[in-house]
């Protein structure tokens, strides 16, 4: 019987698909191509809507900051995580250019920036300049990128630290369950890596989940933008790494971004 939360399992997991299924969540995988978005449009890369009353946001060295990614919610399909209007920004700074820390955690948004606009402004009311704001050649996104989103069911990822409390799998269970004498653990890892763009959903960690032993960090219990690295698609941060946001889901609902949890992580 096909459920709102029914999902495809590879053969040797379909004994566990009542506790995988029960960890499923909507998210909104993102296809990002070639195009010539709009200043108002969903895009990674370019330049943002800025309303002529707003500052470009500026990082701790007073530089201007790029424009990581912008979400134009009028144009996702629905999706009760997110709002049905309104324009959601993701800037971070060119020291992310050329990164030397496998991997880096902030809280204070000073070298990122996360802004919301309920509403869209006239166009005479918003600024179409952008010449202090050009990214770098190393920027983690070569070229402007418009975007696709694809409605998704997905189960909690292999590196989510709720991974254990959430399917509860115990060690007998756990034990050689193909021919090949893979675990549950090994098969789940190959299936639900959860490296893809997207909004919402669970996340992917290269190592581990950096929340798992902060009672603080697990506030920040929902995805709100990943961006992992891709050849074809001209989007490369780091060594092949991940960028990732997080923020508490009474937050969202509230449209309050300005708590967000932002990890930059390379192998």
């Amino acid at each position: 019987m096909q459920t709102d939360k029914s999902i495809y399992l590879p053969r040797h997991l379909e004994g566990f698909r009542n506790k995988i299924e029960s960890s499923v969540v909507s998210s909104l995988w993102i296809t990002p191509s070639a195009g010539n978005p709009s200043l108002t449009d969903s895009k990674f890369a370019g330049y943002p809507y800025l309303p002529k009353s707003h500052l470009y946001p500026k990082d701790s060295n007073s530089e201007s900051m790029a424009l990581l990614a912008q979400i134009n919610f009028e144009q996702l399909p629905s999706n009760p995580l997110f709002p049905n209007k309104g324009l959601l920004q993701f800037f971070i700074s060119n020291k992310f250019n050329q990164p030397i820390e496998k991997k880096v955690e902030l809280l204070f948004q000073h070298d990122f920036k996360v802004r919301y606009f309920p509403k869209r402004l006239n166009d005479n009311k918003h600024t179409h300049s952008f010449s202090y704001s050009e990214q770098s050649g190393c920027f983690p996104i070569q070229k402007e990128r418009k975007l696709e989103f694809t409605p998704k069911h997905e189960p909690v990822s292999a590196s989510d630290y709720r991974m254990e409390e959430l399917l509860q799998i115990s060690n007998h269970e756990s034990e050689f369950i193909s021919e090949d004498e893979r675990t549950f653990e090994d098969i789940y890892f190959e299936n639900f890596l959860a490296a893809e763009h997207k909004l919402g959903g669970y996340p992917y960690f290269i190592e581990y989940d950096t929340r798992k032993n902060s009672n603080f960090l697990k506030r920040f219990d929902t995805l709100l933008l990943q961006i992992v690295s891709n050849d074809e698609q001209g989007i490369m941060y780091g060594d092949s790494g991940v960028l990732k946001f997080f923020i508490n889901q009474h937050a969202l609902r509230n449209l309050d971004f300005s708590s967000v949890y932002f990890i930059a992580e390379q192998f």
